[in-house]
Order: structure tokens, then sequence, then C-alpha cells
């Protein structure tokens, strides 16, 4: 080898997503094949997100203006009355800003702590900037365990992740349980509460939101997407909001047009569209509930989620040999081993349709058990 390496990279596993619809139709020779694998909305975009983007692609050969600056003046207020674009940075995702956050505070070897059954991408970008992941396992029901994860914080521990709703359970944290984490958090302690499914959770369930740590003065971040309920995970726009300083810092890791004018217009127009928040809420409800009865009925196990998917768990096979059966039959769902959860399997919510083909295609599968 002539050149030198980073060796934190190389402890990096390659990211490999979830088969596209096209990989399968070509890898099965199949025509009619359904993904329900991303937690994508299966409504579509916001058709008001879709008309801003079209009147802004004729400005696609000029870099973005004062677009991102819009939206986070837009964002600011509708989280609460005392925030301004100060506390706003927008990014290419949720993904992209949560790499901002990790390259900010992760360095020298600092310590990152959160659940192992959790977005991979905590503990990849902590390894990527050089940094440990400290990963302590969930509770018997799968949620965060806040207690072995307040246990594990020491001196070098710089970031915390929550993430409620959590992908990929759906699960949610109450406010008490996060009171009480909380008190427990040194105050020079980054915590990252990622909250890129709440448009999902159920209106007056017991929700611990971030916001109100912000809004304390705390070292809190909250993460959020415009890719799940606006629709827009093709547009990859999200973003962090925090006290001014700590998103000031955290500027210093975002690349210059990180995010293109036409995305970002798509995600202003969306904050308007509250029509289709609502169905993209009602929807999900409806059809958790639906697929509630139709795994009981199959004898599946399966975790009440607050987000826009479902997670099935104890498989009465191994997730791998599921995973593949369903793919023979043009259905994608997506296993659970890179989110430290070798035997499940997670199913966005789709249309009722698809829904329907997820389970005959499950009955189908079982039969042959």
């Amino acid at each position: 080898m002539t050149y030198r390496i980073n060796p934190n990279l190389l402890k990096v596993p390659l990211y490999i997503a979830g088969k596209s619809v096209e990989e399968v139709q070509r890898e099965y020779g199949l025509d009619d094949v359904i993904k329900i694998a991303s937690n994508e909305n299966a409504l579509g975009p916001s058709p008001m997100a879709m008309e801003a983007a079209r009147k802004m692609l004729s400005e696609a050969h000029r870099y973005p203006g004062i677009s991102e600056r819009d939206l986070r003046q837009a964002i600011a207020p509708r989280i609460h009355s005392s925030l301004d674009e100060r506390n706003v940075i927008v990014g290419n995702g949720a993904t992209d800003v949560i790499r901002m956050i990790s390259q900010s505070f992760i360095f020298d070897g600092g310590e990152m702590v959160t659940c192992s059954a959790s977005f991979p991408m905590y503990h990849l970008f902590t390894t990527m900037f050089g940094g440990k992941p400290v990963l302590t396992p969930p509770t018997p029901s799968l949620g965060f365990d806040l207690k072995a994860m307040a246990s594990a914080i020491t001196a070098d521990t710089r970031l915390i992740f929550l993430c409620a709703p959590n992908n990929p359970t759906g699960l949610i944290f109450s406010k008490s349980e996060v009171a009480d984490f909380m008190k427990r958090v040194p105050e020079n302690v980054v915590v990252v509460f990622d909250e890129a499914y709440f448009d999902f959770v159920d209106e007056g369930a017991d929700y611990g939101a971030g916001t109100e740590y912000v809004l304390a003065g705390r070292n809190a971040i909250v993460v959020r997407s415009f890719s799940k309920s606006a629709g827009l995970a093709n547009m990859r726009v999200g973003y962090a909001v925090s006290k001014p300083d700590i998103i000031e810092y955290v500027h210093h890791a975002q690349l210059p047009f990180n995010n293109g004018a036409v995305a970002l217009a798509a995600a202003r127009a969306s904050l308007d569209d509250h029509e289709h928040l609502k169905r993209s809420k009602q929807f999900a409800r409806e059809e958790r509930e639906w697929l509630y009865a139709a795994f009981d009925s199959l004898d599946l196990t399966y975790v009440k989620s607050q987000a826009n998917f479902v997670l099935l768990t104890n498989l009465p096979m191994p997730a791998a040999t599921l995973n593949e059966k369903l793919l023979r039959r043009g259905v994608i769902i997506r296993p659970m081993a890179a989110w430290g959860m070798p035997n499940a399997v997670r199913a966005t919510l789709g249309l009722r349709a698809e829904n329907e083909r997820l389970i005959e295609a499950l009955r189908e599968v079982l039969k042959e058990k």
C-alpha cells in the first residue's frame, strides 16, 4: 500500500442499504415488487412540497441563496415562540445532522453512550471520528435501559443518543423517565434526542420529548427530519434545534451548500401542509392497528409502535431465512441484525394493499416452516 490510511475508517463497516425494488426485480426475475423496508411515508410527499420544488427547479443552475435561512426561520417558532434561526441547523437529512454532531463532540477518544438496539449510525460515526461507542443492552421489553446508560457515563463521555420513537422498536420514553435520567447526566455531557418519527406519536401519549431540555438551557440537541411524515426522504433534509452556542459550534462541521434550494423549498412548504401531516398521522394509527390484528392472527410477536413501522421479534425462523423467502415473493422488509437485533425484522407501514400482501406472504412462508 503506497498511501497512508485512517485506521478509524477501517473500523467502520460499509453501510448496506435495504434492497431497492429494482434490485429485487433483477435479482429474482420479478415484475411486481413492494418495498416496506425503509420507513418511507406510503402516502408520498407533501403536495405543497412538490409544488414548491417544481417552482424552484428553474433556479437549479444556481447555488442556494437564502433558502436555508428561510427554512431555519420557519422551523424555530414552530418548536417554541422563544426560538429563532440561531437555534436551528439544517443538514442533508437527519443522518448528516447526526454526523455533524458526532464530528463536533467526538475527538481524542471521547465516548458516546446509547442503546445497542437503536439506529446504528450513532456508534458508526463515533468510531469514524476516533471515539469509543458505549452500547448498553435494551431492557427485556426492548426499551432503552436509561438506568444502565446513566451508570455507563464516565469522565470521557461526550455524547448520549436517545432515540424516541426508537428505530427500530417504535418505543418512546415517558416524561418522568427522561426527567429522572437527565438528573443523572453531568452538565458537560451533550444529550441528543433523535426525534425523526415524533410526528407519528399518538396525541396524548406520555412522551418525553427533548425540547423541554433545550428550552431549559441544558446541553441538549433535538434532531428531526423531513424524510418521514413530510414524505421527503429523497430530498435529504433534516435539522437540529439547540442553544445558539451549540448550534454555532456545530456549524463548523457543516459542509458548504449541504442542501440544494429545491429540497429546502420543499421542506419549507411542507411545514404549512397541515392536511398532509394530519393524513399521515391518521394513516399510521390505522395501519398499525390493522397490522397488529393481522400479526396476532399469525401468532407473531411484535412491538407496539409509536412510529410508521412495526418490529417483529422472536421469529419462528432465522431472520435471514424469513427475509429471503419474502424477497422471493416480491416483498422487501428490513432484517435488524445491524440494529443489534439478529432475530428481528422491521416492516414499514405500507398502503393497505401492500400490508395485505405482506400478511399473505407471511402466511405462505409460515406454512412452509
